[in-house]
């Protein structure tokens, strides 16, 4: 067997004091010591910090199998959902409409059913297009006449299609149609009044239509929607409303409308005439009197 070293034996007592200068370098390595220990300690702490969030990071790992299947086969109920509810709007059968309405419950709760309304992208209706606000200014000699050749400046919207700027200006101009329309032109005026008064030189304004792909040549030549000629005295403005030209039964020449009375009336009387006649005529063949107009 291999014996054991012993340890050598130091002496008992004080020991001798080190030469000058030895204490300091002493503390230093002490001190040395002790930070390079708590650097060991902090590294450590964070290696073991570090692997615990590993640790629990893999132990959160994808879902089972039966949670997948239990996920994809409510997507699918989903799905199918849907297509009975707007597959209905084409005359459904009776497999189909008690599918439909055993699953008419999650349909309303969640909003998603068509209740056999059918949907349209756009109806080709005029409320569908596209409304611009057009002004005109007077020329220099301060005279504007509003005919085919007038110049109007279009007010473009302030964004793009799509955008809250945009669909505010299309919904304010839909609504100072409809007003005009619904035999309202004083209230279309009050909201076009304030840009017509902040602007000077406005002389006219009108509300017009554009063309899309659905509308057709009779549409696109119709009237402005709105039209009126802006009137200032002093601070006021007021809009005077254009109404569109319509058919009415009055001649157009008063002379040509006197003849054309008077025409009528001279064939009335020699119809009455000629009538009254045959019956005198008649009534002599039968040998009774004949009475005379």
């Amino acid at each position: 067997m291999a014996r054991r070293k012993l340890p050598k034996k130091t002496p008992r007592g004080p020991s001798n004091p080190p030469p000058d200068g030895s204490t300091e370098s002493a503390e230093t390595e002490s001190a040395e010591t002790e930070s390079a220990e708590t650097e060991a300690a902090e590294t450590e702490a964070a290696d073991s910090a570090q692997q615990a969030e590993l640790t629990a990071a893999g132990a959160v790992g994808p879902p089972g199998p039966f949670w997948v299947g239990l996920i994809s086969a409510a997507i699918l109920v989903h799905l199918a959902a849907l297509f009975l509810s707007y597959s209905a709007l084409i005359e459904p059968s009776s497999t189909h409409s008690s599918l439909l309405d055993l699953a008419s419950p999650y349909l309303r709760s969640t909003h998603f059913a068509a209740d056999g309304r059918r949907f349209y992208l756009a109806h080709a209706t005029p409320d569908e297009q596209p409304h611009r606000l057009q002004f005109a200014s007077a020329g220099q000699d301060g005279d504007l006449v509003i005919d085919r050749q007038t110049e109007w400046t279009t007010v473009q919207p302030g964004g793009a299609a799509g955008f809250a700027a945009s669909d505010r200006y299309g919904r304010w101009m839909a609504l100072a149609a409809t007003l005009a329309q619904s035999e309202r032109p004083s209230l279309a005026a009050a909201l076009l009044m304030p840009l017509i008064s902040a602007d000077p030189s406005i002389d006219a304004v009108r509300v017009v239509r554009l063309p899309t792909q659905l509308t057709t040549v009779a549409d696109d030549s119709a009237p402005p929607v709105y039209l009126a000629r802006v009137v200032r005295s002093g601070d006021q403005v007021r809009l005077v409303s254009i109404g569109a030209k319509r058919l009415s039964t009055y001649a157009r020449d008063p002379l040509a409308g006197v003849e054309t009375e008077a025409a009528a009336g001279d064939a009335a009387g020699d119809a009455a005439g000629d009538a009254a006649a045959d019956a005198a005529a008649d009534a002599a063949a039968d040998g009774g009197e004949a009475i005379q107009p």
